[in-house]
């Protein structure tokens, strides 16, 4: 499995790689890269997550997903938990509250759905959609009155609907339906989601190699605030999991999706979140782009490490 996953790993370079050597020949500029994260936040991801979804119910499936979700809402807690004690003496204000959103939450969806679908399959994808709910619910609800602080300009019904509406929320309601009644969608409906979902790793890492290019390697390393969001990240973080394995009992294929995703880097919404409702989006940035380079080599030894230990 880890030959597996080392390969998917390199996959993603490699597309990485391609989004980096077009932004930097101008093929692709700030509307290109505006519009691809638009598609990728609104259709294409959500078509992951629901076709996650559209599989057989399964008592003893369910149950494990009450379990994995119960398991991510102490992990995810023991995130904030962290980040709020790590980073109380950031004096800037809007350093400190995305560093700690950074650390507390994880690109479950552009790039670790993606990595589980290619490992593990459909099964292996509602496991991960169970562990990846309470971090997203919590970056709507949670991360988000973090950014906003005490300068909240939203009134009470656009709150709610941003925390509880957006694409990535709508879609696990979607999901859950499909999921609960066993609907039975047509087959071009069924080929649609296919096809989405296979074009999110692809706009995904494009997305990531361009900012990259964007930011610049030098101006995102040279950045010191980073270096200790982005420990906890993608170090602590997956550390934490493997010691929490040790207490649980959830299966080979759970708890290797679990370190997976407890070893995924910054989520690539915080740049965008933080331009929204407030934070140091610049620093932002940085951390997306050295977490996601720094996360090739990590996710893949903390992988390993899990299995040798």
């Amino acid at each position: 499995m880890i030959y597996t996953l080392i390969n998917s790993v390199v996959l993603m370079a490699m597309l990485m790689a391609i989004g980096f050597y077009i932004r930097k020949k101008g093929a692709l500029n700030d509307e290109g890269e505006g519009a691809l994260i638009y598609l990728l936040v609104n259709v294409t991801n959500p078509a992951m997550i629901i076709n996650a979804m559209n599989i057989d119910f399964s008592p003893e499936q369910l149950k494990n997903g009450a379990v994995i979700v119960a398991t991510a809402v102490i992990f995810d807690i023991l995130l904030f938990l962290l980040g709020k004690v790590s980073f109380s003496k950031v004096t800037d204000s809007e350093k400190e509250k995305i560093m700690r959103f950074s650390a507390a939450f994880m690109n479950g969806g552009f790039m670790g759905f993606p990595l589980v679908a290619q490992l593990y399959g459909p099964q292996g994808m509602f496991y991960a959609t169970m562990f990846y709910i309470p971090n997203m619910t919590f970056m709507w609800t949670y991360g988000l009155k973090l950014l906003l602080g005490n300068n909240e300009n939203r009134g009470t019904g656009k709150l709610l609907k941003s925390m509880f509406l957006n694409p990535g929320m709508i879609a696990i309601y979607a999901g859950f339906i499909l999921y609960f009644t066993q609907l039975e969608l047509p087959l071009f409906a069924t080929k649609l989601l296919e096809l989405l979902t296979n074009a999110t790793t692809v706009i995904s890492m494009i997305i990531v190699g361009s900012k990259v290019a964007t930011i610049g390697l030098k101006e995102s390393f040279v950045s010191r605030d980073a270096y200790f969001a982005t420990f906890l990240r993608i170090i602590i973080s997956p550390v934490i999991m493997i010691i929490m394995l040790k207490f649980v009992e959830l299966g080979q294929m759970v708890e290797e999706i679990f370190v997976i995703y407890a070893s995924l880097p910054v989520a690539a919404l915080s740049t965008i979140m933080a331009q929204k409702y407030g934070g140091d989006s610049q620093l932002g940035s940085k951390l997306v782009v050295i977490t996601h380079l720094l996360s090739l080599l990590t996710i893949p030894v903390f992988f390993w490490l899990y299995t040798v230990i």
